[in-house]
């Protein structure tokens, strides 16, 4: 299992095939308990205190932790819940200066899973941001694809 991303005009398009169906994806996306679970790694960072309003115009926000203690914030609203195939939400990180960018995940059916894509956008001219987030998108989408398939 590997994701691919890539960033093309400050778009980025990250994918991952997953052995699971589109509902255990979409609740591995949208269940506080398990994204603390998964989003993170030992010796990078690890996810805490998920809060979730999960319906179009409810905010969702997270802490990040360092191995170092510190701490970082990102957040933002709903959308689109279209479950188990669409989520869009806004994304407010406090290591960008809260820019607000968006983020789309279309879950696909695959004859042995759920193919997940990732389409972020608003980085307008901020190139590096989004050279930096994408490779951010397959280190998030392994760690999703490991969780699931692990059980």
């Amino acid at each position: 299992m590997r994701a691919l991303a890539n960033v093309d005009g400050g778009v980025i398009k990250a994918e991952i095939e997953i052995a699971a169906t589109v509902e255990r994806v979409f609740q591995s996306l949208t269940s506080a308990a398990e994204l603390a679970a998964w989003w993170g790694a030992d010796g990078m960072y690890r996810t805490t205190d998920w809060t979730i309003d999960l319906r179009p115009g409810g905010k969702w926000s997270t802490v990040a932790v360092a191995p170092d203690g510190s701490r970082s914030t990102v957040g933002g609203e709903y959308l689109e819940v279209d479950p188990p195939r669409r989520l869009v939400h806004t994304w407010r990180p406090s290591w960008d200066d809260f820019a607000e960018t968006t983020v789309r995940y279309d879950l696909e059916p695959t004859a042995t899973g759920t193919r997940v894509l990732v389409t972020h956008t608003g980085f307008g001219d901020r190139a590096v941001a989004a050279a930096g987030t994408g490779e951010g998108w397959k280190r998030v989408l392994e760690w999703l694809g490991e969780f699931i398939e692990k059980g």
